[in-house]
């Protein structure tokens, strides 16, 4: 009995091992950016992978609709969903879909695959491994602050030459000594911080004496931080050259000084040395390299020891060399204005125009002559004096007539003042007159007045005489009837005195 229970196992495990052994694997993968800014894009993209053919998939892109807004998809169905099959009979090996969603908020948000089938080219399910991916989202202030700060060296070198002093992050200046004909150097820099970028490293040119070698290290921030190093190529037999308050050396190398346009090359003699220099035989110039303390080299051109700067100004279609002219120009007046970075002498009709005259010479033809330059669009043209004089002679034309004009109008002006200044003095002969009637008639008023005021005052004086006259007739009337009646009573007291003696 046990035999038979072991011999009916060995056949399933024989019948279930083979699908077993040969259940084939797929995997799905999202990738995205890590981290995104608010309010900017960010595309995601879903792979679909076997080492064996794959017949048809299903599956659906998950994603929080808080965080993430789906902006445009090339699934079949235009959304997260994704279904397809191989048209081939081989199969496919991988299949890619690219979702591109619009961020809505800040914080982190997942993706992930779900309702998942995939079956192989026999339409057997495959064994599917995903995988989730996080994306944060931050605000663009919270993007620059995780930018790194860090915009030091980590190391610097010149191939073969030591510094001075030591490498040092914190140590900026640095000089080397090399020999008499090094014409490049070697630097070897290395950033702090491998989000940084380094400028100014590499193989670079040098020339006799000091070079000036900067490497500018930039921060993932952008802040920059700038080692310098001086590079001095030595020289044992300078040539030192003093114009003004600046100190030159003359180049001695050929490969340290190139000639401008139009001009060949050619050697000349300077204080026994053979120094290459440059000729224009339209201009019959010879120039030579001189260099500043600064490394920065410049042409100067050299007549039997003598050094003048070279200056060429460069038009859209002519190539000059401006010089000064010490005579006026007819209609127009001397001014200084800044061409190709120097200051030129030029004729402009006014301080404001935008077009100037120069004196030069043709540095193609030799040929010295007035150019008008357009200030604007940055072009020569040779200067037409005929046609100037033509306008010029226009202008005093013009300037006649108005002159002439001008007389005329100031004539009209004078006879038009006399005949104002006679109708002003008529219009204050009346007004004068006017004046005086007035101040008469005034006097007369006043007059009239002060007669009023007399005849009042005479009238008020009788006035006062007669009441005074007839207070005193109405005293004199009261005492004369006060009088009588002290007679009357008299007349009485006697009369009674006489009666009551007749009674007696």
């Amino acid at each position: 009995m046990k035999k038979l229970k072991l011999w009916g196992m060995l056949l399933i495990s024989l019948i279930i091992l083979p699908s077993i052994v040969m259940a084939k694997n797929a995997s799905i993968t999202i990738t995205s950016s890590s981290q995104i800014v608010l309010g900017n894009t960010v595309t995601v993209t879903v792979k679909l992978s076997s080492n064996d053919a794959i017949g048809s998939w299903e599956m659906q892109l998950n994603y929080d609709k808080n965080y993430l807004q789906l902006t445009s998809s090339n699934a079949e169905g235009g959304g997260n969903y994704m279904v397809g099959y191989a048209t081939g009979a081989s199969g496919v090996k991988s299949k890619s879909y690219t979702f591109k969603f619009k961020t809505l908020k800040t914080g982190s948000t997942k993706l992930s695959i779900s309702s998942l089938l995939v079956y192989d080219n026999d339409m057997d399910e495959m064994t599917v491994s995903t995988s989730n991916k996080t994306v944060k989202i931050i605000t663009q202030q919270q993007l620059e602050d995780s930018y790194s700060k860090d915009n030091n060296l980590k190391s610097l070198s010149v191939e073969g030459y030591p510094l001075s002093p030591e490498f040092n992050k914190d140590t900026l200046n640095y000089s080397i000594n090399v020999p008499e004909g090094t014409t490049s150097i070697k630097v070897d820099a290395k950033a702090n911080d491998s989000k940084a970028s380094i400028s100014g490293d590499g193989t670079l040119e040098v020339t006799e004496g000091i070079n000036t070698i900067n490497v500018v290290v930039r921060a993932e921030n952008g802040s920059e931080k700038t080692y310098v190093i001086l590079v001095n190529v030595i020289d044992q037999n300078p040539i030192n050259i003093n114009i003004g308050t600046l100190n030159y050396t003359v180049i001695k190398l050929r490969n340290n000084y190139s000639c401008p346009d139009l001009f060949i090359e050619k050697d000349i003699n300077i204080n026994d040395f053979t120094i290459p220099a440059c000729y224009n035989e339209n201009l019959n110039y010879t120039l030579v390299g001189l260099k500043k303390e600064d490394g920065t080299v410049e042409s100067y051109i050299y007549n039997n020891g003598k050094y003048s700067k070279y200056l060429e100004t460069m038009g859209t279609t002519l190539k000059l060399v401006i010089l000064d002219y010490n005579d006026s120009l007819e209609g127009l007046k001397k001014y200084e204005e800044n061409i190709d970075g120097h200051n030129y002498q030029v004729f402009k009709a006014s301080k404001n125009s935008n077009n100037y005259v120069v004196y030069g010479i043709n540095v193609a033809t030799g040929e010295k002559n007035f150019y008008n330059y357009d200030s604007i669009n940055k072009t020569f043209t040779l200067y037409d004096n005929e046609r100037i004089e033509e306008i010029n002679n226009l202008n005093k034309t013009y300037l006649y007539i108005i002159i002439a004009f001008g007389i005329g109008l100031c004539l009209s002006l004078i006879c038009l003042f006399k005949m104002n200044k006679s109708k002003n003095n008529n219009n204050n002969k009346e007004k004068i007159v006017k004046e005086e009637a007035k101040d008469n008639q005034k006097e007369i008023k006043e007059s009239k007045k002060d007669k009023k005021k007399e005849k009042k005052k005479k009238e008020k004086q009788k006035k006062e005489i007669e009441e005074n006259i007839i207070k005193e007739d109405i005293n004199e009337i009261k005492e004369k009837v006060n009088n009588d009646e002290e007679q009357t009573k008299e007349f009485y007291d006697i009369f009674e005195d006489e009666k009551n003696k007749k009674k007696k």
